[in-house]
């Protein structure tokens, strides 16, 4: 079959302002390295680092508004109001474009797809979503049993998009719970650049850990955005409990890498007596390989998550995971083996955990080996981007994209 003309529609395409931009960055890229012929169309966007784009790929910008916000995921009117802006940007281009592209695939299935869905229908094109994370009531999978009549309309309103991307077996199910056929729900892990995540050699991790100003006690990543549903204050709470049944060598640093609304909060909690000492809140960064390959332990005690970019970044790093028991991290730990499972909001759990961890450096040592390996046999982008290549096939050839 001749190479497929995507033209993939990403508000955020950016490789370290979010995990669904990141996704959309690094797939597309790989699969015009294979063969396919890619347009993106993006939200233009200020404040960003500069980043050299390959020649495969053809950009458009389109202009949404407040161009310094880079993540606006909350439900709010004034997200909503930029998420119509770049919509009609996006119908403009789908127009403009028709003869460059034969599918259209959406990263994220909310205001964008919805009005975007009636125009690529009407120019003939097929219409692929990938909805990356539930709970949050914007996407398919949550419409029809949060929103009432308007969201069984607007579900309904969605049965026209040709082809589901589910990340993870919960998002697969919610999808078919809402009424979309399982012919048409493809189930496609994230994946992780494992040449840029990757476990160091011992003295390059020795200097790692002397240019970031690490000593010798265990080192805790959490990677993400400080907001409610990363649960990064029960984390808090939890290792101060761990801290406390610790001899003092074995007492972690918690390093926070990630901004976002809880910040102060954290801080303030982070500066108390049973925690001074043990916090360092490094605010966004852009070298979190770094961190990752100096550090010990990722730790991810999130309430919501679909298959978290962080958790494939930091096993990649050789590192063992501490996360909670939702989504994708289900799919990728095996309890015991290379990482370790608790429940949601379970402090007691986490606490526990961190302490069995960063108590046992063999064990440690063991899943993060475990957790490498794990990565390596099904979360590469080499193993995913071709059944990208695969459903389009499917997908134009009218065939079901339900097995790929």
């Amino acid at each position: 079959m001749a190479s497929p003309r995507i033209l993939v529609v990403a508000p955020l395409y950016y490789t370290d302002r979010g995990g669904l931009g990141r996704q959309a960055v690094l797939l597309t890229e790989r699969l015009a390295a294979l063969g396919a012929r890619a347009t993106v169309v993006t939200r233009r966007m200020t404040g960003l680092p500069p980043r050299a784009w390959p020649p495969g790929v053809r950009r458009i910008e389109v202009a949404a508004g407040r161009e310094g916000v880079h993540n606006y995921e909350a439900p709010t009117l004034e997200n909503l109001l930029t998420s119509l802006r770049f919509s009609a940007g996006l119908a403009a281009a789908l127009v403009r474009e028709r003869g460059a592209y034969d599918v259209v695939h959406v990263h994220g299935a909310s205001v964008p797809l919805i009005l975007a869905l009636p125009v690529a229908r009407t120019l003939g094109k097929r219409v692929v979503a990938k909805v990356a994370a539930l709970g949050q009531g914007v996407e398919a999978g949550d419409l029809r049993r949060r929103h009432g009549p308007l969201g069984r309309g607007l579900a309904w309103w969605l049965g026209r998009v040709d082809a589901w991307v589910a990340t993870t077996a919960e998002i697969g199910a919610a999808l078919e719970g809402e009424g979309y056929p399982r012919a048409r729900i493809a189930r496609v892990p994230n994946f992780v650049d494992t040449d840029l995540f990757r476990p160091a050699a011992p003295d390059e991790r020795a200097g790692l850990r002397a240019a970031l100003g690490l000593d010798a006690r265990p080192v805790v990543v959490h990677s993400g955005r400080l907001t409610a549903r990363k649960n990064v204050d029960l984390l808090l709470e939890a290792l101060a409990r761990a801290a406390a049944h610790l001899p003092p060598a074995r007492r972690p640093l918690l390093v926070l890498l990630g901004d976002g609304p809880l910040r102060p909060a954290l801080e303030a909690r982070a500066a108390r007596p049973d925690l001074a000492g043990l916090v360092r809140l490094e605010g966004f960064r852009e070298d979190v390989p770094r961190w990752l390959a100096a550090a010990d332990l990722l730790v991810l005690p999130s309430r919501l998550e679909g298959f978290p970019n962080a958790l494939l970044e930091g096993m990649a790093a050789g590192l063992p995971a501490l996360a909670t028991s939702i989504g994708g991290c289900r799919e990728a730990i095996t309890d015991g083996a290379d990482g370790l499972l608790v429940a949601p909001d379970d402090v007691a759990a986490l606490a526990a955990g961190l302490s069995r961890l960063v108590g046992d450096p063999a064990l440690m040592a063991r899943l993060g080996a475990a957790a490498r390996r794990t990565i390596e046999a099904r979360f590469t982008l080499d193993a995913v981007a071709p059944r990208y290549l695969d459903l389009y096939d499917r997908l134009l050839a009218g065939a079901s994209v339900g097995d790929v």
